[in-house]
């Protein structure tokens, strides 16, 4: 299927986060391999973002009812144009998901925890632990243990029904591609055969590998960058750094929306006498720019995450990254950083201290370029498409 139709389903075609970002890099890398791409989604808010055509079609989100009208739209789109693989990106209709299946084959991006819990981010809201049970009963028993989903109410029960079908009607599919192997297990456990597992760590943008390595600041500066939600662990980096002597403490740069817990950190940090400064949202150039202009980022997240695409850009730029080994971070953090064990403040500013010595520093710089190389656009594309394309 060299020249294969291939019609991606996504929840947006627009700036809204990390899945959206990637969505932008590989589409058009895709294209470059011959394929003729398409694109479907749930909502459009910029329909010129990833480089190829795109057209709204508002299927079920997350918990909603399945959309027969939107499964249909997307059957008359597969057999009109003679659609030969479908990819299925954040696609939680069941009903579109059987939809995609009328193609000759279809694929699921598995991107983020949702699938497979109805929580959504694997975490007990009542001690903020991670889950590494497969969905099923236990979700109903964490309920009403750890409050999760809704805990124990009716609402729990409809909302691990409407997961389940989405479950359902995804296991159906020809094959899944995950971006670490952490996910592929999450994947196993929750009934999916590990050979149709295929593990592609994501790519970073075209033309951001940095030539060579930019001298760090004069000034120690770490980043973080991202959401910024509890789960994301800003308040945790801001204590870490708060047990780091003054003369040697660097100060925090933030790169993200405006929200609540922002304004919570910045006022622990100058009960603590961090420094922290705000930039905003950053993607593209500017997000370059702003690694460019640190020692090295910091992924301090308390909830397993499923890459942490953020440590793919940095190692780009030859920058390392400190971490809270959860979720897939200890795939790729390697020799080009170092994890400390989730929450544990104390490690991490050690962890912080170390990569930031000046005689350590351009070693795990060093490292972090050699490491990009995994995570190269124009592999990126071919592998995803011989999977796409297998017979």
């Amino acid at each position: 299927m060299d020249r294969a139709r291939l019609l991606v389903l996504c929840d947006v075609v627009g700036a809204e986060g990390g899945s959206e970002s990637a969505m932008e890099r590989y589409l058009p890398a895709l294209q470059r391999t011959g394929l003729e791409v398409r694109v479907l989604a749930r909502r459009v808010t910029d329909p010129e973002r990833f480089g190829v055509p795109a057209r709204a079609v508002p299927w079920g989100d997350e918990y909603a009812e399945p959309s027969n009208a939107a499964a249909d739209e997307i059957s008359h789109e597969i057999e009109s144009k003679d659609i030969d693989v479908v990819l299925c990106s954040n696609v939680f209709d069941a009903a579109v998901l059987g939809a995609a299946r009328r193609a000759r084959r279809c694929v699921v991006h598995v991107r983020d925890h949702r699938v497979f819990c109805p929580n959504g981010d694997r975490l007990f809201p009542s001690f903020s632990h991670p889950c590494e049970s497969a969905m099923g009963r236990a979700c109903i028993v964490n309920s009403l243990v750890h409050g999760c989903v809704s805990g124990p109410r009716p609402r729990t029960v409809e909302r691990l029904r409407a997961r389940e079908r989405t479950a359902a009607a995804t296991r159906n599919c020809d094959a899944f591609v995950v971006s670490s192997r952490y996910m592929a297990r999450s994947c196993e456990r929750n009934g999916i055969a590990s050979e149709r597992i295929h593990v592609l760590p994501p790519p970073v943008a075209e033309g951001s590998v940095a030539d060579t390595i930019a001298p760090p600041p004069a000034q120690r500066r770490l980043l973080f960058a991202g959401r910024i939600v509890p789960s994301k662990g800003l308040r945790s980096l801001v204590r870490a750094l708060a047990r780091i002597d003054p003369d040697r403490r660097p100060v925090l740069r933030v790169a993200g929306r405006p929200t609540a817990e922002l304004e919570r950190c910045a006022q622990l940090a100058a009960r603590h006498g961090v420094g922290l400064e705000v930039l905003g949202w950053c993607d593209g150039d500017a997000l370059l720019r702003a690694i460019d202009d640190v020692h090295a980022v910091v992924v301090p997240s308390l909830w397993p995450e499923p890459y942490g695409l953020l440590g793919a850009e940095a190692q780009a730029r030859g920058r390392p990254a400190v971490a809270y080994a959860v979720g897939g971070i200890p795939e790729w953090i390697g020799d080009a950083g170092l994890c400390a064990p989730r929450g544990d403040e104390a490690a991490l500013a050690r962890a912080i201290t170390a990569v930031l010595d000046p005689e350590r520093w351009p070693s795990y710089s060093q490292a972090a370029l050699a490491a990009c190389a995994t995570h190269d656009l124009t592999s990126f594309g071919e592998r995803l498409k011989s999977v796409l394309c297998a017979s």
